[in-house]
C-alpha cells in the first residue's frame, strides 16, 4: 500500500499520525560589544607639575641651571654660546657649523682618532650642533664619567687643533653632505624657504649648515676666527640634568670650564625680523620625475615670549599639529592625498612664523592646494571645545614625553635658559596654554593669511603646473635651491 493511501486510511479511522517536531534550534551567542562603536569621552587631564631648576653661576659669569633626577646614575649636560650661522662671513656660508664641527677632530692632548676613541671608550654620548643663532654642546654620560667628559669639553671649547689634514677632510665631507641634500625635497624646501622668508642677505637667510658654494669658499682662517669670537664664558650657559646636585655640578664645571674662555666679550647677533611681504607668487623648484610633491608654507608668527604665542600654539596644534588635526584629517584620512601634514610654530628672538609642510602625490597637487587654502581659511572662524582642550593636552603631553630621560630634560631647559627666560617658565607656559579662550585662538587664526606666507613646491613642474593654475595659483615663480 502507498504512502498516500496510509494516509487516507488513517485519516478515515481517526487516527492521523503526530506530526514531527521540527529540530531544536542551536542557541547563538550574541557577539561581543564593539569597543570602537561607542566614542570614548575625554576625561580630564592628569596633573603635571614640571621640575624647577635651581640656579647658580660659574665664577667666569657662565650661567648654570641643574635639574636633579636621581632615579639613574645618568647625567646630561648642555652648553650654548650664542652666534651661529648669523655671523657667516657673506659668500662663506658655513663657516660656524664647519668650526663646531672641527670641535671633536682633536683637541687638547688627543688627535681627531684619539678623541673619537676616547668617546667610545667612555661611553659617552656627545653632539655639536649649530642654529642661526647659536652653537650647542650636548653630552651624556653615566655619573662617573662625567669628569672625564667634561674634560673633553674643556680641551674643545679651549685647545682645539684646527689641523690642516682634518680641515680638508670635514670641508670636503661637508660639502658632500650639501651636495646630496639638494636631492632630498623636504630639505630642499626648508633650505629654500628660509631665503625667501628672510631674504638672501639677511644674517638668517641661509641654512645653518651653509650652502654647497659657501661651503666651497670657507678657510681655515674663517673656522678659527668664529670659535675664538663666540665661545666666550660670559656669554654661555651650563644646563644640567639627572643624578647630580648643584654642588657637585658647579664644582665639575669649575675644574673644567671655569676659568675664563678665549673670546673677549659674548657674541652679539643682531637679526632683524623677516621683512613684510605681501601677495608673493608660488614658488617652485622643479624635480623632474618626482612622485611626490612637497609643499611648504610659511607664515607670519609670534615671537619667543609674546603674550598672544599660546593661543597661536593652540590654534596651530588644531590645525596640523596631530594625527586628529583639521589638515591630517582631511588631506591624509578623507582624500588621501599624503601620509601626513604638519603644522608647527617657530619662534626666536624678536621673529616668528608658522610653518605647514607635508608630501602629496604628484597627481593630485592642485586639488590638494586647493583643499589647503580652504582650511585655512575655515580655521579661522576659530576651534570646538574639543578641539581647544585637545590642542592644550597634546601640548602638555609634548612636555610630559620631554622630561622621560634626562638628555631631554636638560634640553628642554636649555632652550628656556638661553632665550632668557626664568626657571618657572615651563610651568607657566602650561598654565597659559590651559586658560586660552576660544576668542583669542580665533584672533590669532588671523595669522593664516594667504596674501602674507610664502607658498613653495618642490615637485614636478610638468606635471603640476597646470593643476596649481587651475587651483587658482596664476603666479608661479620657478626657483632655484642654493
Amino acid at each position: 500500500m502507498s504512502r498516500y493511501s496510509l494516509t487516507l486510511l488513517f485519516l478515515a479511522l481517526g487516527c492521523a499520525p503526530k506530526p514531527v517536531p521540527p529540530p531544536p534550534v542551536a542557541a547563538v551567542e550574541a557577539p561581543p560589544p564593539d569597543p570602537l562603536a561607542t566614542r570614548p569621552q575625554i576625561g580630564a587631564p592628569a596633573t603635571f607639575t614640571p621640575p624647577s631648576p635651581e640656579v647658580g653661576v660659574l665664577s667666569n659669569h657662565a650661567g648654570l641651571w641643574v635639574i636633579n633626577r636621581p632615579a639613574l646614575p645618568l647625567v646630561s649636560v648642555v652648553l650654548h654660546v650664542p652666534g651661529g650661522s648669523a655671523l657667516d662671513p657673506r659668500g662663506h656660508e658655513g663657516a660656524a657649523w664647519l668650526s663646531d664641527r672641527l670641535m671633536t677632530q682633536g683637541a687638547g692632548k688627543l688627535d681627531a682618532t684619539q678623541f673619537a676613541e676616547t668617546i667610545e671608550r667612555l661611553g659617552i654620548q656627545l653632539d655639536v650642533s649649530t642654529d642661526l643663532d647659536g652653537s650647542w654642546v650636548s653630552v651624556s654620560m653615566k655619573k662617573d664619567q662625567v669628569g672625564a667628559a667634561l674634560g673633553l669639553v674643556s680641551d674643545m671649547v679651549l685647545h682645539p687643533h684646527w689641523g690642516v689634514g682634518d680641515f680638508k677632510r670635514e670641508k670636503e665631507l661637508a660639502v658632500g653632505d650639501l651636495t646630496q641634500s639638494l636631492e632630498e625635497p623636504p630639505t630642499v624646501a626648508a633650505r629654500t624657504a628660509l631665503s625667501l622668508w628672510y631674504g638672501p642677505l639677511h644674517p638668517w637667510g641661509h641654512p645653518a649648515e651653509g650652502t654647497v658654494k659657501g661651503m666651497g669658499q670657507v678657510t681655515v682662517k674663517d673656522v678659527q676666527k668664529y670659535h675664538a669670537q663666540v665661545w666666550n664664558a660670559a656669554g654661555a650657559t651650563f644646563t644640567v640634568a639627572g643624578d647630580i646636585t648643584l654642588a657637585e655640578a658647579q664644582a665639575a664645571l669649575e675644574s673644567t670650564l671655569g676659568k675664563p674662555w678665549a673670546a673677549a666679550k659674548p657674541a652679539g647677533v643682531a637679526a632683524s625680523p623677516a621683512a613684510s611681504w605681501t601677495d608673493r607668487p608660488l614658488y617652485l623648484v622643479d624635480s623632474p620625475g618626482a612622485a611626490q610633491t612637497m609643499f611648504y608654507v610659511q607664515f607670519p608668527g609670534r615671537a619667543e615670549g609674546d603674550a598672544h604665542l599660546p593661543a597661536l600654539r593652540t590654534g596651530t596644534i588644531a590645525l596640523g599639529g596631530t594625527f586628529t588635526s583639521r589638515l591630517n584629517a582631511l588631506l591624509r584620512e578623507k582624500r588621501g592625498y599624503t601620509y601626513g601634514v604638519r603644522a608647527r610654530t617657530v619662534e626666536r628672538h624678536g621673529d616668528g612664523s608658522v610653518v605647514v609642510s607635508s608630501r602629496i602625490r604628484t597627481d593630485v597637487t592642485g586639488p590638494a592646494m586647493k583643499d589647503l587654502l580652504g582650511e585655512l581659511t575655515s580655521i579661522q572662524a576659530g576651534l570646538t571645545a574639543e578641539e581647544l582642550t585637545k590642542a592644550s593636552g597634546a601640548y602638555k603631553q609634548d612636555q610630559v614625553e620631554a622630561m622621560e630621560s634626562v638628555s631631554g630634560v636638560a634640553a628642554t631647559f636649555a632652550d628656556y635658559q638661553v632665550a632668557g627666560f626664568g626657571p618657572g617658565q615651563l610651568n607657566l607656559d602650561l598654565l597659559s596654554m590651559r586658560s586660552v579662550t576660544a576668542d583669542a585662538v580665533k584672533a590669532e587664526m588671523s595669522a593664516y593669511d594667504m596674501h602674507h606666507a610664502v607658498f613653495l613646491l618642490v615637485g614636478d613642474r610638468a606635471k603640476i603646473e597646470p593643476g596649481l593654475k587651475e587651483a587658482g595659483f596664476s603666479k608661479i615663480e620657478v626657483v632655484v635651491p642654493g
